[in-house]
């Protein structure tokens, strides 16, 4: 897949700048967003992964894999079971780096947090990262 979106990389960036306002409250929230899409996919559970996916990224995984997203996510080699290590939150994106390895990012909505790219390794300090899922 192509490196992640421009966006992504330009809040990863901020990292040590800004935060936004109430992050630490809602870090935890996207935490357990990505916690629960990473026990789905262990869970073979397509179906509650799409679920905490975006629109963006369900919708492009579909057209690219010319399956339903609940197959399609399933055939992906993402994290299964995944615990959040560090989770940092950028205005509206979040990033949760998993103990079992890889970052998945989140944006949020007005549905709550969603993901939007998982199964994401950094190609270089400060560069965008290569991801295995993204919207």
């Amino acid at each position: 897949m192509r490196p992640l979106a421009a966006a992504l990389i330009a809040a990863a960036a901020l990292s040590g700048v800004a935060t936004g306002c109430g992050a630490t409250q809602r870090a935890p929230d996207a935490a357990a967003v990505a916690e629960r899409f990473h026990s789905a996919l262990g869970e073979q559970d397509g179906e509650a992964a799409c679920s905490d996916m975006s629109e963006a990224t369900a919708s492009k995984l579909e057209q690219q894999a010319g399956v339903p997203c609940e197959e399609a996510v399933l055939e992906l080699e993402l994290p299964q079971g995944g615990t959040a290590a560090k989770t940092s939150v950028y205005v509206t994106t979040a990033s949760v780096l998993l103990a079992e390895g890889g970052t998945t990012f989140l944006d949020e909505g007005p549905d709550g947090w969603k993901v939007s790219a998982s199964g994401c390794e950094p190609t270089a300090p400060d560069l965008p990262y290569d991801c295995l899922l993204e919207g």
